[in-house]
């Protein structure tokens, strides 16, 4: 320890004496810089040729090598994959028959019939049948009536065609018990001919159509319908008909035809055609539909025939898409009037009838329809309107009778204003609910008002599904005002015979009606209802004098199997 310590002392000591040394024999001198120091560096010979080995012994070496085939032996085993299944909604088990029957205060009795052949993918076939029985309404005299029912249908599927036809057979009971309501000179008058009337209906229609929809195909349809109607006094009507559309696409553009030709013919000399055709050109966009087309029409009918020019045009635009769509169009038309048609609206028509075809000048509508919500949508329009020969429903004088017990037709020029709106929500299966509402404004030419139209219809179906198990369902009807023309005051002699009427504007009070049903499925074959109409027992009138039943109800059961 003591020798490493002398050591450091020793090397310490040196370096110093060396500093000091230094420090003695530095020269000292004084520098001038003049400028910055440039080095400058002096060109030295390079040698230019590289080195090289230049070998005398060489080495080569000859590689000789082959190919052998031989095969491994690989093993594979394909495992099987079961092929993907689309998972959808199961089929609906489906029964061939239907039945139901039912019973009430005013219904003795009411059954129907549906027989069906289940699914097949060739064809569809079945029958219907309908009967039911009405008593007296509110007690009033010979208010019966009664209808009857029978069709068979089917419809044959091809590849590319589907073929569906049917026929039907329609019997209508009922009587002209307004005679006992209307006003008479003599209370205790008796009808001086029977009040009983007899509709007798054999239809048939026949369609056939293209299944395959692609733009390549040339698209067709043609409808085929015939009917024939008898009434109790053996006045006979025969209509045939035979429409056909043709159409194709064409890039963006959809071209078709529609063309119709129908003839009429009923007793006391009514008998009219009508031929139309009407080309339209549609073209389709992203977010818009735009018809265009004419309706071209042949009204053969006696001194009013002629033809007639009617524009076809529709726009939609899709502002947001299936949200809101705004849409507007104009488009006219010549409509068949006659005795079939009329007395499915009013069964409580005259039988010597003047048939005419309403000609609609034009028909301007705009509206806006789309969805609130998944669950809500709904429908906003208004139209202008305006007709000629259209018809009103009155009740003329008739000999010594203040008024005729049936209705006839007054043919009248009509603008009308409507507006229209409706609401749908569904809430699944459970709840549904659809509210319309319809406004009318009318003006006549020649009569004093649109008699027998109202000014106001609303109406709501409200359905609830209780797990498929209980069914509710309520239905609400109101029609405002209606009027009717009546006869103010008479003029007789003494014999009581009537000399001169004056007539006047009947109002009819407003219709409300309130409806309310239940069914209760014991299984899905068997189950129970009952319906209850006009529960306020509000007694109304649809058509001057013939009011309708008041408070009924009716229930019975169904069955599947």
């Amino acid at each position: 320890m003591k020798s490493k310590q002398l050591k450091l002392m020793t090397t310490l000591f040196l370096c110093s004496f060396s500093l000091l040394a230094q420090e003695k024999n530095f020269p000292t001198d004084t520098f001038r810089v003049i400028k910055a120091y440039q080095p400058t560096l002096i060109d030295v010979d390079k040698i230019s040729v590289p080195p090289e080995i230049n070998d005398t012994f060489k080495l080569e070496t000859e590689v000789d090598y082959q190919f052998f085939g031989k095969k491994i032996p690989v093993s594979f085993e394909v495992d099987p994959i079961a092929p993907a299944r689309i998972k959808g909604e199961p089929l609906v088990r489906l029964y061939n028959g239907f039945a139901k029957v039912a019973v009430g205060n005013a219904m003795i009795p009411m059954a129907e019939l549906y027989y069906t052949n289940r699914r097949s993918k060739d064809y569809a076939a079945g029958v219907h049948l309908k009967y039911h029985r009405q008593k007296h309404l509110n007690q009033i005299e010979e208010s019966e009536m009664s209808k009857a029912h029978f069709e068979v249908f089917g419809k044959r599927f091809w590849k590319r065609n589907t073929l569906e036809g049917r026929m039907g057979y329609d019997i209508h009971d009922l009587n002209y018990y307004g005679f006992y309501q209307m006003p008479r000179l003599n209370p205790e008058l008796k009808p001086e001919s029977s009040l009983s009337q007899r509709y007798s209906r054999l239809t048939a229609q026949m369609q056939l159509k293209s299944t395959i929809q692609d733009s390549f195909n040339l698209r067709h349809q043609v409808n085929v319908d015939y009917h024939y109607l008898m009434n109790q006094q053996n006045n006979h009507e025969n209509y045939f008909k035979v429409a056909g559309n043709l159409s194709q696409y064409k890039n963006s553009e959809l071209y078709s035809l529609d063309m119709f030709v129908d003839y009429n013919k009923y007793d006391f000399d009514n008998q009219s055609s009508i031929l139309a055709l009407k080309p339209k050109i549609s073209t389709i966009g992203d977010n818009f539909r735009v018809n265009a087309g004419l309706g071209i029409y042949l009204n053969a009918a006696g001194d009013n025939s002629g033809f007639h020019f009617y524009p076809l045009v529709e726009v939609k635009y899709n502002v947001l898409r299936d949200i809101l769509i705004p849409y507007a169009g104009l488009k006219g038309e010549v409509k068949r009037n006659n005795y079939h048609t009329i007395t499915l609206e009013n069964p409580f028509v005259a039988r010597d009838l003047e048939l005419k075809n309403t000609d609609e000048k034009y028909n301007l509508y705009l509206g806006i329809r789309g969805t609130l919500s998944k669950r809500l949508s709904f429908n906003i329009s208004g139209a202008k309107r305006k007709t000629k020969d259209d018809y009103l429903y009155v009740r003329r004088a008739d000999g010594n009778q203040i008024l005729e017990k049936s209705f006839y037709l007054d043919y009248d020029e009509i603008d009308e204003l409507k507006l229209k709106g409706e609401l749908v929500y569904r809430l699944g299966e459970k709840i549904k609910i659809y509210a319309l509402g319809e406004y009318f404004n009318y003006k006549t030419r020649y009569a004093d008002k649109a008699w027998h139209r109202p000014d106001l219809k609303l109406s709501t179906t409200t359905s609830y599904n209780l797990n498929d198990k209980i069914i509710a369902k309520l239905d609400l009807y109101y029609w405002g005002s209606q009027y009717a023309k009546g006869v103010g005051a008479i003029t007789t002699n003494g014999d009581g015979e009537i000399l001169d009427r004056t007539y006047r504007t009947d109002k009819l009070a407003p219709i409300f009606d309130v409806n309310l049903g239940f069914e209760y499925r014991y299984t899905k074959k068997l189950s129970a209802f009952i319906q209850f109409n006009n529960i306020g027992g509000v007694k109304y009138e649809k058509y001057q004098d013939y009011p309708l039943q008041g408070f009924n109800f009716w229930g019975g059961l169904t069955y599947g199997f």
